[in-house]
């Protein structure tokens, strides 16, 4: 299947990244090595004969994107080859089929910080919310791991790396920052070229979502009508101590999402998810459809 995967990594959406990641990469100094520590990324090519990422990508209603920090691992890698790995690299097999099974990728799972499975969580709930379907039932679903699971390899989205050149086990806020702040012209290249609707920002300080806000939005915040953001509460008031921010750029037809990083360390599974969701679910009450975002003629 080599050759099928290599095809839809140099066509369509991801062969125009790949020619952006070209001339990204020569935007750095020699001496940050960066032939070497590049991360390339766009959509995830899924482990299945016949399933083309670029045409299911093009065909959604919902194009999903995460906006994570950074690869630490590093070295240079494609995420895009996180659920497939490289048929010549039996590491790299046995990494994408824990992913796939939403385990931590390392040999057996060891170590696993519930990274994809929130991941999971969070797409099977962005992928599937209406209007009619946002309480209880849903969030069944998207904690149900077989479903998710399904929905983490059926459904295209797009993973990308805020700051590119791989770095270690901490990606610090200043780090993350000056990186954004350095290639926020290709960082707007890149969303350009995928035209998400819905983008989650997935860093617990909120410093991707301000940087997109800042950079890709020109610090245009929304009218009162177009966002939300506010202390998250139960329904007898008890406050929760996160808060959840959702801006809809109607002129872009996008969705902008402030979520936690999606590891489980140090907070609560449902909190991970409910940033999301709380949010998307005040978007329907106030306008009952995704068709109005879906339907935006992106220039």
């Amino acid at each position: 299947m080599e050759r099928y995967y290599e095809k839809q990594l140099s066509e369509s959406y991801n062969g125009e990244l790949n020619r952006l990641f070209e001339e990204w990469k020569k935007s750095y100094p020699t001496d940050t090595d960066a032939e070497n520590r590049f991360c390339q990324d766009g959509l995830i090519i899924k482990y299945r004969e016949g399933y083309d990422v670029n045409m299911k990508w093009k065909e959604s209603q919902r194009k999903i994107m995460f906006l994570l920090k950074d690869c630490p691992d590093e070295w240079t890698y494609d995420t895009r080859r996180l659920l497939t790995g490289y048929e010549d690299k039996e590491d790299s097999m046995i990494q994408a089929q824990n992913t796939r099974n939403l385990k931590s990728p390392r040999k057996g799972g060891r170590g696993d910080t519930g990274f994809f499975r929130n991941i999971a969580t969070i797409l099977h709930g962005l992928y599937n919310m209406t209007e009619e379907n946002k309480g209880k039932e849903l969030i069944d679903e998207a904690l149900d791991h077989d479903k998710s699971c399904s929905t983490f390899n059926e459904v295209p989205f797009a993973y990308v790396e805020c700051k590119k050149l791989a770095g270690s086990t901490y990606c610090g806020a200043d780090s993350l920052n000056a990186a954004m702040r350095k290639d926020k012209e290709f960082i707007a290249k890149e969303i350009d070229i995928l035209k998400p609707n819905m983008i989650v920002c997935c860093d617990n300080n909120g410093n991707i979502f301000d940087n997109i806000v800042n950079y890709y939005f020109l610090g245009t915040i929304p009218d009162e009508d177009f966002r939300w953001d506010y202390e998250y509460e139960l329904e007898d008031g008890t406050k929760c101590g996160f808060r959840c921010k959702l801006y809809y750029y109607k002129e872009k037809g996008m969705l902008l999402f402030n979520s936690y990083h999606p590891t489980s360390l140090g907070k609560a599974k449902w909190k991970i998810y409910e940033k999301v969701f709380s949010p998307l679910r005040q978007f329907f009450s106030r306008y009952g459809t995704f068709d109005i975002v879906s339907d935006t003629d992106v220039k």
